[in-house]
């Protein structure tokens, strides 16, 4: 689990919620195991939705956390939106077939 800001009340509840909401509807009640990613902290005048989706594809691809990231910001949220515009545009074309 991650949350940007790092703050142990956010994890209580990011891991109450799981496991609450998410075990429930999966059938995975007491089966869930949890782990803090600590290795990013948002940092200030930036996006913790940025970091989310940063720290998740990480994760997915294995990839190795180096603080220069913190740098990449600007990329990172053209990247992003590129990614949400074809996204829509994909769907969008898809609804009018």
């Amino acid at each position: 689990m991650f949350d940007p800001l790092q703050s142990d009340s956010n994890y209580k509840i990011i891991e109450k919620s799981m496991g609450q909401v998410v075990a429930g509807i999966l059938g995975l009640k007491d089966m869930l195991v949890f782990e803090r990613i600590s290795w990013c902290k948002q940092q200030d005048n930036s996006s913790c939705g940025i970091w989310c989706l940063a720290v998740l594809e990480m994760l997915i691809t294995n990839a190795l956390w180096d603080d220069s990231i913190y740098e990449l910001v600007p990329y990172l949220r053209m990247r992003y939106l590129y990614k949400a515009i074809a996204f829509i545009e994909k769907i969008a074309i898809i609804a009018d077939e």
